[in-house]
């Protein structure tokens, strides 16, 4: 599966910047350790995306946990493309997810 092309919506941007900031106001540096595992998780999702379960069937969207921060990577295979929508605190309400795809 390693000819998979990764798309991170512009909000994704926003996500990570404003848990990151939390964090290092918690403690300095763990904003840092937050980035540092949502990037393993994906690289981690994009070796077979499929793994993870269908939370959302009406548009396919899976969800990838990190592994040491309670965050969901929101994301659907589309062709060859694995489309990150958002990264959420597991605790979220999907309505913020949700309407980021329609």
């Amino acid at each position: 599966m390693n000819d998979l092309t990764l798309v991170v919506r512009p909000e994704v941007h926003d996500d990570l910047l404003e848990a990151e900031t939390w964090y290092n106001q918690k403690e300095s540096g763990l904003g840092t350790r937050l980035l540092r595992d949502v990037t393993d998780t994906i690289d981690r999702l994009l070796q077979n995306p499929f793994r993870y379960q269908v939370r959302y069937r009406r548009r396919q969207v899976r969800w990838a946990y990190t592994r040491s921060f309670p965050y969901r990577i929101v994301f659907a295979v589309v062709e060859r493309t694995v489309v990150v929508y958002a990264v959420v605190h597991g605790r979220r309400l999907d309505r913020h997810w949700k309407k980021r795809i329609g």
